[in-house]
């Protein structure tokens, strides 16, 4: 059992809101009595800054008028105290002693990067977020039965939920004192807190101090939390511990001093004590086992602690010389550590009649097994040192959780009450992972930077299928929202509702897994070859009329051998199954209209000899047999780089440019046919095109500002806007940009339709 803390000095643990100046100045000197005591606990470290951050909450505290007063300082002083006998560093003690003076609002986070520096900041910060997390999975109602064993996978899903918010393991630590700190303080609480709080702390926090490989923290909580949880069979099992104390305690003594004598006579110093086995583990082995207490050979222990590694199996031959060893009753922890780190010998042998178990380690191994991680720290001397491969820790603990979970059977648990196994479940290819509940709280992990979309097919092809709406923790988002660690997500289906084939369009979003996608794609095969077909030609002809382009002047066939099919049919029919995304198709139709600049080797020379001058070449576009002549592009139809284009001589204004198909270059050349002459564009465009645009959106707070976010994201420069209210609520927006090209324009076009509230967007150009 862990050794019980010191009562705090004087009035550390009687502030009040009615406290006095006196008061004050009182729990000033008991402050410092408490900071000597911490000095002495850490082999005389300094701890200057920990003195000034207790000052400084010890302050707010005081000089707060809510009703946290009386208990936020004196929560800090217990979780630093906690603390201070794992032997942390002195960032970690600020950060206890801080957090809950922050997360109370008597502090502000920017007031403790300012006064304490980075790393203080840091896990103060860390350990708000992690607060949060873990109020999000007590609220979850998948943890009303903690002993119910078929929730093994999903605990273990929770672990790694908390594990995944922080790249500090302190900021666990601090965590599991301040819970063990709240368990500590549940006795004069109502019962249903008392076992809410117990049932989060042996389900999610006594394995995750198990886990970092923290006796002293573990054993604590569980037998806390075990004293709420079944108060009656506590007080059995205390009772009979009790009633054996004296008879044991007489008996162990002797076992010492004959194991003690013996390893002298053979030349090892050894420390050795008794080890009292705790409450909660003695329960759990009864319960598993189906013993009575005294059938329990361990409840009778000693633990000794020699120098080295070969002394630990000498001593263990020597153990096996004096008394009788039980079969199968021994476990080499040191040869074969645990998941966590822990090393020891542990035998079970039968010394005066009565079975014995007898830890062997060394000291360093006893360290590490009491402290975990923590062991890492070290104030040797006064000086504040850490090893930061500690941190390594939790990244091992990371690995572990990805591979391994625990046994889904109470009798698969080893005779120790240190001993939890796992099992290898499953490979991943990284670490990479957010982790989120279900509607149901069931704990789902994905991969960073997946959507609801993703989600809903990570669930069942079904629900993404019939998805319609997402709502994150009860709040409506678009299907292309990413999602967070420790969200809540819910799927709204729909019965008749199908598949959008712009979900498989990578610039807008949808999907980010390769799961969901293939299962899309599945699905957009398996339909009606005739169906796919209209609906190809839909998904075409859309692009086309957004972006103004007549269908008649695309001939699919062109791109048959690009994308090695037999016929423009198939281009559609892939068009829907997502073998072909609408973005590739593009690219070749501006490929084919010499607009591809990314690639030059792809681009064909242009048919014209490059006499422009400095004037035409600032447009872009060559003119056949003319230069120094006055350029400009018609607005009837604005064209843009890659569209075939021809150039009209006007009276006044030099040479008009438009595109081919422009009705009113056909009408004007048909008249006077002599005044056409051929113009083509550069290889590179020099500039952008202005293009006018139109988008229709139903009117908002902030409408404007969202698209032009966007528009400036694809570097895009806004040359004009013009934006008018209807009385019905719908904005019609005009916007002159400037392009470099249909790739970039067709991009832009799909991106603005997928903001909120976003009706159409188009190219806009004279009569349509």
């Amino acid at each position: 059992m862990v050794t019980v803390r010191e009562q705090l000095p004087g009035r550390l643990n009687e502030l009040s809101e009615e406290a006095t100046v006196e008061h004050a100045e009182q729990a000033q000197l008991d402050l410092a009595e408490w900071l000597d005591r911490v000095r002495s606990i850490l082999d005389g470290a300094a701890l200057k800054q920990l003195e000034e951050v207790a000052k400084a909450t010890l302050q707010t505290t005081l000089e707060s008028t809510t009703n946290h007063r009386s208990n936020t300082f004196y929560t800090g002083i217990e979780m630093a105290d906690i603390l201070a006998h794992l032997h942390v560093d002195e960032d970690t003690l600020s950060a206890a002693m801080l957090y809950r003076s922050v997360r109370e609002g008597l502090m502000s986070i920017d007031f403790v990067r300012e006064h304490f520096g980075e790393q203080v900041f840091s896990l103060v910060k860390g350990t708000l977020s992690m607060g949060k997390l873990s109020e999000l999975i007590e609220q979850n109602k998948r943890l009303e039965d903690h002993f119910n064993n078929d929730q093994r996978e999903h605990l273990t899903g929770i672990y790694k939920m908390l594990i995944s918010v922080t790249e500090d393991v302190r900021v666990v630590l601090i965590k599991l004192a301040e819970r063990t700190y709240a368990l500590r303080e549940l006795a004069n609480s109502s019962r249903e807190r008392q076992e809410r709080v117990a049932r989060e702390i042996l389900t999610i926090y006594s394995p995750l101090a198990h886990r970092l490989g923290i006796a002293q923290l573990k054993w604590e909580l569980e037998d806390l939390a075990f004293r709420y949880l079944a108060p009656e069979r506590y007080k059995e099992i205390a009772s009979l511990l009790n009633e054996k104390r004296l008879e044991r305690e007489h008996y162990i003594q002797f076992v010492i001093d004959k194991l003690k004598n013996e390893l002298a006579e053979h030349g090892i110093e050894a420390e050795i004590n008794g080890r009292v086995k705790h409450i909660y583990s003695i329960y759990r082995k009864m319960k598993s086992k189906n013993l009575s207490f005294d059938q329990l050979y361990d409840i009778r222990a000693v633990r000794v602690l020699v120098k080295s590694v070969p002394e630990c199996y000498h001593s263990l031959g020597i153990v096996h010389q004096i008394w009788r060893h039980i079969p199968h009753q021994f476990d080499d922890y040191i040869t074969n550590p645990k998941a966590n780190g822990y090393r020891s010998l542990h035998t079970a042998v039968i010394a005066e009649n009565k079975s014995l178990e007898v830890q062997i380690r060394t000291r360093d191994m006893h360290e590490e097994a009491e402290l975990g991680v923590c062991s890492h720290f070290n104030y040797k001397e006064g000086a504040k040192t850490t090893d930061h491969s500690f941190n390594h820790r939790l990244h091992s603990l990371r690995s572990v959780l990805e591979h391994y979970q625990e046994r889904n059977d109470a009798s698969a648990h080893k005779e120790d009450e240190d001993s939890e196994n796992f099992e290898q479940i499953q490979e991943f290819e990284d670490f990479e992972k957010i982790y989120v509940f279900s509607r149901d709280g069931d704990i789902k992990e994905l991969p960073r930077g997946s959507t609801v979309l993703d989600f809903a097919y990570h669930v069942h092809t079904e629900v993404g299928n019939k998805c319609y709406a997402a709502r994150v923790n009860q709040r409506y988002v678009p299907l292309t929202y990413t999602l967070k660690t420790g969200e809540q997500v819910e799927i709204l289906t729909k019965k008749d509702r199908e598949p959008n084939r712009d979900w498989l369009v990578n610039s807008l979003g949808y999907i980010k897994t390769a799961r969901a996608r293939d299962k899309l794609r599945h699905w957009f095969r398996q339909q009606d070859r005739s169906k796919n077909l209209e609906i190809g030609r839909d998904i075409l002809n859309k692009e086309l009329s957004r972006l103004a382009i007549h269908p008649k002047s695309i001939d699919l066939s062109d791109y048959c051998n690009h994308f090695n099919v037999k016929t423009g049919d198939d281009i559609l029919i892939n068009l829907v199954s997502g073998d072909i995304s609408l973005h590739a198709l593009m690219n070749q139709v501006n490929r084919h209209m010499h607009l591809d600049q990314d690639e030059p080797e792809l681009v064909l020379k242009p048919a014209l000899n490059p006499r422009a001058s400095h004037t035409l070449s600032a447009h872009g576009i060559l003119i056949d047999g003319l230069d120094n002549v006055e350029l400009h592009v018609a607005q009837c139809c604005q064209p843009v780089h890659g569209e075939s284009i021809g150039g009209y001589i006007t009276l006044n204004r030099g040479v008009s440019i438009h595109k081919v198909a422009c009705p009113d270059y056909v009408r004007m050349i048909s008249q006077e046919p002599e005044r056409a002459v051929e113009a083509d564009w550069e290889m590179q465009p020099t500039r952008g095109q202005s293009v006018q645009i139109v988008v229709e959106a139903y009117d908002r707070r902030g409408l404007l500002k969202d698209l032009t976010q966007v528009i400036f994201s694809d570097q895009i420069n806004i040359r004009q806007v013009n934006t008018i209210s209807e009385a019905d609520g719908i904005a019609n927006m005009k916007l002159l940009i400037e392009v470099k090209g249909l790739a970039q324009l067709s991009r832009l076009l799909a991106r603005l339709e997928q903001q909120p509230g976003i009706i159409s967007a188009r190219r806009l150009i004279q009569g349509n």
